[in-house]
């Protein structure tokens, strides 16, 4: 698939006016010339920049010979599948942020999990061993090691 560059620029520039934006909500800090958002200013702008080169050229290109398709479609990109998995995927992380809170995150981590694994066509055994598998790990390592409290949800009368 391929996006011509006028596009990508368009894209830039509207991320880069959002950054900006954002940054100038940050706090400052007394008696500082600068302060946190600096940075993401100078990064938007920079973003900015290149947005509006990449549009200037891709007008250039287009005026000064024979222009191309803004997107070109490959093989891939006309099935079903791969828009679906990326569906899927968008799908799972707001089924599990909305589902945190109630199953808490062993079940939902789990569940989320499985059934991407059963997409990806993993035998379900398999699956199942390794949704657990990850799910104990990232458990141990957040819960344990990094002390970050997770909701425990329905598990809570379970909970160590």
């Amino acid at each position: 698939m391929r996006f011509d560059d006028g596009i990508v620029g368009v894209v830039l520039i509207l991320f880069a006016i959002g950054a900006v934006a954002y940054a100038q909500t940050f706090p400052t800090l007394g008696g500082m010339q600068f302060g946190p958002a600096l940075f993401p200013t100078v990064i938007g702008g920079g973003l900015g920049v290149c947005g509006v080169l990449l549009v200037a050229q891709s007008a250039l290109r287009r005026r000064t010979s024979v222009a191309q398709p803004w997107v070109e479609l490959d093989d891939w990109a006309r099935s079903f599948r791969p828009w679906g998995n990326a569906l899927l995927v968008v799908a799972v992380v707001l089924g599990f942020g909305l589902t945190l809170g109630v199953l808490g995150y062993h079940i939902a981590a789990a569940l989320s999990l499985l059934v991407l694994l059963l997409r990806l066509r993993v035998r379900p055994l398999a699956a199942l061993l390794v949704a657990v598998a990850a799910t104990a790990l990232t458990h141990e390592l957040f819960y344990g090691w990094l002390r970050v409290p997770l909701p425990w949800g329905v598990l809570e009368p379970v909970a160590w």
